[in-house]
């Protein structure tokens, strides 16, 4: 008895103790990296995960040390896999590389909660340190050095009914086929498609992500053209950051943020204020006694709230904006107030990984249209039309990811409901004519699955599909339509040994709903008039890219080539002209065939000196049965390029950067030629203290006259645009 005793009591002591593994995450020159995400792998699969703190530490147990690995990954840095073996110091010191603008991780092609590198998709990341240290004001300037991306014309202060968002030749007409999204949450136009990027202050941007091609497979309708992510900082530890700017033509930004993490709560908010006088638009030739600057004003507010319970996260945002823009003239103005919300819970369930999202808001945007005197050239101005267009979204998406080993599942469900109208009233004169109200309501609900398989190092598999069910109605006439869509995807990346050159393929299918815009509104731009159409039927694509990648020391290089079909293409079709008016309508135009090759290129010079490229060759055209066939599509220039230079030391930060766009027409049948434009942008900054800078930034630093827009007079872009401000950064 005595001795089963004295088993029994030294039995506990013999058991595995857990072993307590510390460890620091830096980059390459020794600064600590705070929100790096440490994930635990035991025999293949993921036991623990956690987030490096302020200083860039982070802990863990581990019961043994027999295959175990840390996976450790950062936006803006490349994935780092650190075996943990028998001579493995406890306290370690892990250093993450800096990624090539395309190579960094990110969580946008996944659509999981944990960044990763995904080498089966064309993708880029711009930092918020990038973003914030560019000549360009806006995102989407910013956003110009990718490859093929176009918004036409620039949110700076054109109608955002008019931009239209363009990736690989799939656009024209003032339609929009990318999703761009805030965390998430659709920032597209409920009604129209179009985007407000100043609803996310500047500051609160932790970066933006940009993967091109069709990605229907895991976002559904919209995304045939790509997707565009913005991503707001996620407090993990007190931080504060605001940037204030002035410049010429009335220009001036106010934007902060503000982020708290206290025990199991984080709070964040952020506002932004920004105006512009703008500049008169038309050529000077053609200019009359009507004309005036085109100028914005936005107002931005956000706030949200985390709670971390039993591993499960909740949380929850809120956002006000508005805007207010003068068009041009006395007459044509326009102004947009929106309110958004939305709830996320996201925790461990079912033996994986689980994330609930709902969303929903409204909105009211109010445009004013006139009729202008062609004798004597633009002399004067009759008020034509008052539009008032109330909107309603509201949405939920659920998801399922579990990793095993070297696999990845994810399984998901997306809905949405919008409704909307336009109330519109037509004047002559000074005399009201009548007034009309059209519009309708969407319903779109889907199911989506996609598996990522790495069966060797080399080689990396993905394959999903998406299908949706998507139902329109009329609240006028008792017409609607229910139409259903499969869109599948299959991609492969293979990394060529040690040479640091890989090949990836893929192909996949698409979808696009028409809008509520496009269905019911009528909208008036110089001499053109463009006509609605309820019986607008879905757009379907089929895609394929394929590439090279090359990676290697201080050099990175990809080379993308791809093919699209999108058949029953919406566009705007001339279907009466005259040298008063031209008549359009929205049409299903058979098909657009788009095909060409990206290039992109980032190289190291020194440790304080990057240098990138890009450019883009596209032949974007009308196809199928209908007379629009081998007329190109409209807005997409045949060649665009880019560069970027970048000098970055503890005191001083300057970037330039240039961008080319080939010549490109406006209309459908060609006859509205834009010319080829070029750009150059810079930026220097002083660091005056180890969170003050001081900056001055030049946009189009040469005052390069470029059009934009024939309606049919001529509209010009931004000309030099100069401003400075101060940038404060806590931590």
């Amino acid at each position: 008895m005595g001795a089963l005793l004295i088993a029994l009591l030294i039995a506990p002591s013999a058991l595995p103790q857990p072993e307590m593994m510390t460890g620091t995450v830096t980059d390459p020159q020794g600064s600590t990296v705070p929100g790096a995400i440490v994930q635990l792998e035991v025999g293949g699969a993921i036991v623990f995960q956690t987030q490096t703190a302020t200083d860039g530490r982070f802990s863990f147990e581990i019961e043994s040390r027999d295959a175990v690995r840390l996976i450790v990954t950062a936006a803006g840095f490349t994935r780092n896999v650190v075996p943990i073996s028998s001579e493995t110091a406890p306290n370690m010191t892990i250093v993450l590389e800096a990624a090539s603008f395309f190579e960094a991780v990110q969580v946008t092609s996944t659509r999981s909660d944990v960044p990763t590198a995904d080498p089966t998709v064309t993708a880029a990341v711009f930092p918020a340190s990038e973003l914030m240290t560019s000549g360009q004001l806006t995102i989407d300037d910013v956003l110009k050095m990718v490859p093929g991306f176009t918004l036409f014309p620039s949110s700076r202060v054109s109608n955002p009914t008019t931009q239209t968002v363009m990736m690989r030749g799939l656009g024209g007409s003032g339609v929009n086929r990318s999703v761009v999204l805030a965390d998430g949450v659709p920032l597209n136009d409920a009604f129209g498609g179009w985007v407000y990027w100043d609803k996310v202050p500047q500051a609160a941007i932790e970066r933006v992500e940009v993967v091109r091609g069709g990605a229907s497979d895991l976002y559904g309708a919209d995304a045939v053209g790509g997707v565009i992510q913005i991503l707001t900082f996620e407090p993990t530890r007190t931080m504060a950051r605001a940037l204030l700017e002035a410049g010429n033509l009335g220009t001036g930004r106010l934007s902060t943020f503000g982020g708290v993490r206290k025990g199991r709560w984080g709070l964040s908010g952020a506002g932004q204020w920004f105006t512009t006088d703008g500049y008169i638009n038309v050529a000077p030739i053609e200019r009359g006694p009507i004309e005036q600057p085109v100028g914005s004003t936005h107002r931005s507010v956000m706030a949200s709230v985390s709670h971390l319970s039993a591993g499960w996260m909740l949380g929850g945002r809120a956002n006000v904006f508005s805007e207010d823009r003068s068009n041009g003239t006395a007459i044509q103005v326009n102004d947009t107030d929106a309110r958004s919300g939305s709830f996320e819970a996201a925790g461990p369930g079912a033996g994986g990984f689980l994330r609930a999202h709902v969303f929903a808001g409204s909105q009211s945007y109010d445009e004013t249209f006139s009729v202008i005197s062609p004798e004597p050239p633009r002399s004067s101005e009759d008020l034509n039309r008052i539009q008032h267009v109330p909107t309603r979204l509201a949405g939920a998406s659920v998801q399922w990811t579990r990793q095993q080993g070297p696999s990845t599942v994810l399984i998901g469900s997306d809905a949405r409901l919008i409704r909307g109208h336009t109330a519109e009233t037509e004047f002559q004169q000074g005399r009201v004519l009548g007034a009309n109200q059209d519009g309708g309501s969407h319903r779109l609900a889907s199911v989506f699955l996609r598996a990522m398989i790495t069966p060797r190092d080399r080689l990396t598999v993905v394959t999903g599909a998406h299908a949706d069910l998507w139902h329109s109605a009329s609240i006028r006439s008792p017409f609607s339509q229910t139409v259903g869509a499969f869109n599948p995807r299959l991609s492969v990346a293979y990394r060529l040994g040690d040479s640091g050159v890989a090949v990836r393929g893929s192909v996949a299918g698409g979808f696009r709903a028409p809008t509520l815009n496009e269905l019911y509104r009528r909208t008036h731009r110089g001499n053109d008039v463009t006509m609605p159409n309820e019986a607008l039927t879905p757009e379907h694509l089929r895609t394929a890219d394929a590439g090279l990648v090359f990676n290697r020391g201080r050099a990175a290089a990809r080379v993308t080539g791809f093919w699209s079909v999108l058949d029953d293409t919406v566009t705007n079709v001339t279907v009466e002209t005259s040298p008063a008016l031209n008549v359009r309508q929205r049409r299903n135009a058979d098909r657009m065939r788009s095909a060409g090759v990206e290039l992109e290129a980032d190289i190291r010079v020194h440790r304080w000196l990057t240098a990138a490229v890009t450019a883009s060759f596209i032949d974007s055209r009308f196809r199928g049965s209908t007379r629009l066939r081998n007329y190109r599509v409209p807005q997409v220039a045949n060649y665009s390029a880019g560069a970027d230079l970048r000098f970055n030391t503890a005191r001083w930060t300057a970037s330039t950067q240039f961008r080319l766009t080939g010549p490109q027409f406006e209309d459908d049948v060609n006859t509205r030629l834009l010319k080829r434009a070029v750009v150059f942008d810079v930026f220097g900054g002083r660091t005056l203290a180890r969170r003050l800078m001081v900056f001055v930034a030049v946009e189009n630093l040469f005052d390069s006259e470029y059009e934009v827009g024939r309606i049919p007079i001529r509209t010009l872009g931004l000309p030099r645009a100069v401003r400075s401000g101060v940038q404060v950064l806590f931590p």
